[in-house]
């Protein structure tokens, strides 16, 4: 699809950026999720101070690409779940742009939603869901420190569930990215999670925006 593939070149350029100022950071652990492809945690593969990675994809087929794509490093653990507020089994929407797939509830009343489904032509694909497993940060991470540990999230609007899953490891992460959407299309709006944040003592070190400018990722670090 050649809308995949324009936004595959920007979100290169993006991530790559984003590593770039990361490789100074302290961490040795990377929690990836809504992993895709790898896209993102490609550029991070390339930083040897990081000892071990964690991917969440939940949508099969893309997990398989996933794990084919980045089979031959060992430092990866793969997770085909969702990760949420509770441990339950969700119905998740499949978009025709695989990345833009989400858990979130959308908010129909949103230009921008009646917009982008016309562009990726998910008019004709409202009725397509798959039922998939969802954990929480909390239930995987036990028994595992975060204190050393990098947790991305770009779960299309689902970021605040996913953080709600964390009441007692939000206690350990030092750092934190968060992708925001320039347009809600969403029930969930990103007030919730910077709110989330800050009662838990972080701030706001860094906002990348993307070259696309609809969306950006903001890092956040544990005061």
């Amino acid at each position: 699809m050649l809308v995949n593939n324009i936004f595959d070149f920007f979100a290169k350029i993006h991530h790559s950026r984003i590593s770039d100022y990361c490789k100074n950071l302290e961490f040795e652990n990377f929690i990836d999720v809504g992993s895709h492809e790898g896209e993102f945690i490609q550029e991070f593969l390339k930083n040897k101070k990081i000892k071990k990675f964690y991917c969440f994809e939940p949508q099969e087929k893309i997990f398989q690409k996933l794990k084919k794509k980045l089979k031959k490093n060992k430092k990866i653990k793969y997770f085909n779940i969702a990760l949420g507020d509770k441990v339950t089994r969700k119905k998740l929407f499949l978009s025709n742009l695989s990345p833009a797939s989400t858990l979130s509830k959308f908010d129909s009343n949103s230009l921008y939603y009646k917009f982008k489904n016309f562009i990726i032509s998910n008019n004709n694909n409202k009725n397509k869901y798959l039922t998939i497993s969802q954990k929480t940060i909390d239930t995987v991470f036990r028994k595992i420190s975060l204190n050393k540990t990098f947790l991305k999230i770009d779960v299309e609007g689902y970021e605040y569930n996913v953080l709600k899953g964390s009441k007692n490891k939000i206690k350990e992460i030092p750092y934190i990215i968060v992708e925001k959407h320039l347009f809600n299309q969403y029930e969930n709006n990103f007030d919730k999670v910077k709110n989330f944040l800050t009662k838990n003592n972080y701030k706001v070190l860094k906002v990348f925006r993307s070259p696309t400018l609809h969306y950006s990722d903001i890092l956040f670090k544990k005061n």
